[in-house]
């Protein structure tokens, strides 16, 4: 017989079928050592576990009795407690619960074990109304717990008791628990943490404008204002106060406040007039042509250009003040506006002359003769100018009285791509009585073709309605009843009575 070997290629075939083998062998092996090691190695579970893992799926009714027979069993072993306090909590068993939970922290449990179930009890006690019981909870807790992992619940249970207070007009009681919620707003996330800031500021606002009208206590208001401010710089406590430093006068803090108002909030137009009368009160004329040029950047009215024309006449700034005239008569030409540009330039003129400037003396004498064949032209066209006068004041019946109201503020704008502007103005009575009988009227004037395009009533109140309080604020908002032309410079003019109160321009939004 032949014992010739196998051939290569057959040996070669064999090699690698055993090796594929081996390594199979292997992995099996890996996998079996895996899960030997695994279900050694892995805790065993355990009714606490259980338990634990039963509550955390939203089965507490039936995590409960695994709980308390454990706690009957082993009653030297306190974690079983705050898990216990949950189940009885959401089964509704809250005495129970609260005893399970004041014994896990008569017995100091770590911190981190116990704040879920102190927050879940204090939630529980706020969503009843009973905010003392919930802060009684916290304070027992604080000895136990870390500061930052209750600050949140705590600062939310001294804010909603805020409000409860504010419900039941117990504004002080109010204020000492938003005092209290401030204390921990460095340790909460935002929103609340500048939430809290700007109720309790909002808070000494109320409290100082009762310590003012109530109790006539300047000096307790002007206090709690400051307060405010230290607590959140809002423009509106800056505004109050600086209407009490002016009663008070200290006209120095009123300007610093209406200055700080006014760079906050470009579009508080009270707080920069405001600011300009203090200013010329006390013939600051350089710091007034400032604000009022800023002024008239944003509210572009006839009477801000005539009073920004006699600043800059008080600083000898003729250049300015004529400019001042001439745009006010880009707005609406009126002869007297005229007038008074035509004595500007003339004095302008005479001034020149006399430090021997002769050829721009010339040139605005010029320019004020120019003016003066204007004013001519309009002097003589007196239908024309009835009938401008027509479109912008309609009637205007003899009433010596002065206006029951002031204009506190006002927004006056067209939204981009609308054709209709639209208005809001704040009110103020200032009769120091009730006004039982008061309407307004807007009317949208279209300065570039010098027309009125269209009025609106403007009711207040009416013998048939609710007075308009003493001393109360409302807003007014209203709209043009007519399309306008976007490109056009558009006004609002408010009269009372026929009789002008203000104008205002249309801001046109980008």
């Amino acid at each position: 017989m032949s014992n010739a070997s196998p051939p290569e290629g057959e040996k070669s075939g064999t090699r690698r079928s055993f090796k594929w083998l081996r390594a199979i062998l292997i992995v099996v092996i890996a996998i079996i050592i895996g899960v030997v090691a695994y279900n050694s190695l892995r805790p065993v579970a355990t009714p606490f576990s259980r338990a634990v893992a039963l509550i955390k799926a939203g089965k507490a009714a039936a995590a409960l009795p695994i709980l308390e027979q454990l706690a009957h069993q082993h009653p030297d072993n306190p974690t079983v407690f705050p898990w216990l306090a949950q189940c009885y909590l959401q089964t509704d068993r809250i005495a129970e619960g609260r005893t399970a939970l004041d014994t896990a922290l008569r017995v100091k449990l770590p911190g981190d074990i116990l704040a879920p179930t102190v927050l879940a009890y204090a939630n529980y006690y706020e969503s009843k109304g009973d905010y003392a019981e919930a802060e009684r909870l916290y304070q027992s807790a604080y000895p136990v717990c870390a500061q930052n992992d209750l600050s949140e619940g705590r600062a939310r249970l001294y804010l909603g008791w805020s409000e409860d207070d504010m419900a039941q007009g117990q504004l002080s009681e109010a204020v000492r628990h938003l005092e209290l919620a401030n204390e921990v707003a460095d340790r909460v996330a935002e929103p609340l943490k500048s939430l809290i800031p700007h109720r309790l500021s909002a808070a000494y606002r109320q409290l100082s404008a009762l310590a003012d009208t109530r109790d006539k206590d300047e000096k307790t208001a002007r206090s709690l204002l400051e307060k405010s401010l230290k607590v959140s710089d809002e423009p509106a406590t800056r505004m109050a106060l600086a209407s009490l430093c002016m009663r008070q006068g200290d006209k120095e803090t009123a300007i610093v406040n209406y200055k700080m108002v006014a760079s906050v909030d470009p579009n508080n137009l009270e707080a920069r007039h405001r600011l300009i009368d203090l200013l010329l009160d006390k013939k600051d004329y350089q710091s007034a042509q400032t604000a009022l040029t800023d002024l008239t950047d944003k509210e572009k009215s006839v009477e801000n250009y005539e009073l920004l024309a006699s600043v800059d006449l008080k600083l000898l700034n003729y250049a300015g003040a004529v400019r001042a005239f001439e745009d006010a008569c880009d707005l609406r030409p009126k002869v007297e506006v005229l007038k008074q540009l035509e004595a500007v330039l003339l004095e302008w003129h005479d001034t020149l002359v006399q430090h021997h400037q002769l050829d721009q003396a010339a040139s605005i004498k010029g320019h004020a003769d120019r003016v003066a064949d204007q004013i001519s032209d309009m002097t003589k066209d007196k239908d024309t100018n009835k009938q401008t006068d027509s479109t912008v004041v309609a009637t205007k019946p003899d009433d010596p009285r002065s206006p029951p109201i002031a204009l506190v503020s006002s927004r006056i704008w067209l939204a981009k791509g609308s054709l209709t502007p639209e208005g809001e103005i704040k009110i103020h009575n200032i009769t120091g009585k009730p006004v039982t009988d008061l309407s307004l009227s807007a009317v949208f004037y279209d300065n570039t073709a010098r027309r009125n395009t269209g009025s609106v009533g403007l009711p207040v109140a009416s013998p048939q309605s609710a007075p308009f309080a003493e001393d109360a604020s409302r807003s007014l908002y209203f709209s043009c009843p007519n399309i306008v032309k976007a490109d056009h410079q558009l006004a609002v003019i408010i009269f009372w009575k026929g009789r002008f109160l203000k104008e205002f321009p249309v801001v046109k939004q980008q």
